[in-house]
């Protein structure tokens, strides 16, 4: 349902900016002044209104954005898939009939359907670039920390970014300038007309055929144009799942800890899905969650070091094509179409750097990462590209 994409409507008026004016949705955790913060659920809805705008949000409307609205998410951001049981489930404007990816279902709906051709969300294990992917628009996860996070509704304080979504890449880049705070500025260029990526093997095992067959046909454009493309396997990706298999994922310990005492209370009221998986934690303690943490803060520094001879890795942004709606009717459906959706684009969180995700055909997205503080070089990699 159309409806589905919002779930407030108002204007913000903006200030004299170089975003001049134009349209911008942010998502239903990002606090707005005088408005309750549901983040998607209706256990939320009677929260005591914001006493002010989000960190982010007053940058936008300093950047001269014109808010006209939050839109719909998963509930407490926690799912790939984008389903909301409370204000309905977003449709996908690009790929019919299927589900719009998540968490931040509303915003990219919001530019895909052509709404507003700028949106914010939240990348917490891929909450921007799922839903990017699965609508045909580009959507950026920046470096962790570089983008204020106060004023959000939080799922995994470590992890948890704001991001751009935009129906092009220029507009991804005036909106993340405006996110940083940084005045206006001239698209990135880089000044090399070669470039080497890594294409990590892991994230691209069991791909949809049609997922495979896209960015097969990108690779061959890329080393068509002269560039270096490798396939490799980088131990990280291995150790990350096997650190979270024996210790548990870092947003789950975290999710856990926020919203665990929530879940047990008013379960009855919430996504049972979302309930489930925040339940799922109970099992870890706080030495598993003090043993992933300290993987997460020694590992990303050492990984970037060793692929430094790469001027990116890319991967596909997503294995599989966006579900069919019906998984939301089967529990065990879902927790696999889930787990699949994430699959790629959460290892960029736990190695904190920037990941830039493009359409490159239907329900498909390509996606470039590359080492803390290189989101200006991933702009100006996806434009040599023609992202």
């Amino acid at each position: 349902m159309a409806s589905a994409v919002w779930v407030w409507r108002f204007t913000l008026l903006p200030q004299p900016g170089p975003l001049g004016g134009a349209p911008v949705a942010v998502k239903d955790n990002l606090d707005v002044a005088g408005l309750p913060t549901t983040a998607g659920s209706r256990v939320l809805r009677g929260a005591p209104p914001a006493a002010r705008h989000a960190a982010a949000l007053r940058r936008l409307l300093r950047a001269g954005a014109r808010v006209v609205g939050r839109t719909n998410m998963t509930e407490l951001a926690y799912s790939g898939l984008g389903q909301n049981p409370h204000y309905g489930t977003p449709e996908n404007p690009r790929f019919p009939g299927r589900l719009p990816g998540g968490s931040s279902s509303g915003s990219a709906a919001a530019v895909a359907g052509g709404r507003v051709r700028l949106a914010v969300g939240t990348d917490t294990g891929g909450s921007v670039r799922i839903p990017a992917a699965f609508q045909g628009i580009y959507g950026f996860k920046p470096t962790n920390g570089f983008v204020s996070t106060q004023g959000v509704v939080p799922l995994s304080p470590t992890l948890d970014v704001v991001g751009p979504m935009a129906a092009d890449l220029a507009g991804l880049w005036r909106l993340f300038a405006a996110l940083l705070g940084a005045p206006a500025e001239a698209f990135p260029a880089s000044r090399s007309r070669r470039f080497s990526f890594l294409v990590p093997e892991d994230l691209t095992a069991g791909l949809d055929p049609a997922v495979a067959q896209a960015f097969g046909a990108l690779l061959d454009r890329i080393r068509e144009r002269g560039h270096r493309v490798e396939v490799g396997r980088p131990e990280v990706f291995q150790r990350i799942l096997e650190l979270y298999r024996a210790h548990g994922p870092l947003a789950a310990h975290e999710a856990y800890r926020l919203w665990g005492p929530l879940a047990q209370k008013e379960g009855r009221r919430m996504d049972p899905r979302v309930v489930e998986r925040i339940l799922e934690a109970e099992r870890f303690n706080d030495a598993d969650y003090r043993e992933t943490l300290s993987a997460h803060r020694a590992w990303p520094p050492a990984f970037w070091r060793a692929v430094a001879e790469y001027d990116a890795l890319l991967a596909p942004t997503v294995a599989v094509l966006p579900p069919d709606r019906k998984v939301l009717e089967d529990p065990a459906a879902f927790r696999q179409a889930n787990a699949r959706a994430l699959r790629n684009t959460m290892f960029f969180n736990f190695l904190k750097g920037p990941a830039l995700s493009f359409p490159i055909a239907p329900g498909v997205g390509a996606m470039l990462a590359g080492p803390p503080g290189s989101d200006r070089a991933l702009f100006a990699l996806a434009r040599a590209l023609g992202a």
